[in-house]
């Protein structure tokens, strides 16, 4: 039978994330003047949003986007994965 990728884990580094996220933080939609993360963050919004839950919410294979799920994992800095 046919095979095919449903879900797989992504590990980066929690200083890339924490940098990556930092930098759509403030970013500001013209059309609306409110920031374009309160959309790329789910339930939790601008002010809840956090560098996880931002991942968490693009990887989720219900948030309509993705196409598939994805398990974001952070590393701790200076370590390697397992």
């Amino acid at each position: 039978g046919a095979r095919a990728v449903l879900e797989y884990q992504l590990f980066y580094r929690a200083r890339y994330a924490e940098a990556a996220f930092a930098s759509c933080q403030g970013v500001r939609l013209p059309a609306t003047g409110g920031y374009a993360i309160a959309t790329m963050c789910g339930r939790y919004g601008a002010q809840l949003c956090t560098a996880q839950r931002w991942l968490d919410f693009q990887g989720d294979k219900n948030n309509g986007l993705a196409p598939l799920q994805i398990d974001f994992r952070l590393l701790p800095n200076g370590s390697e994965p397992g």
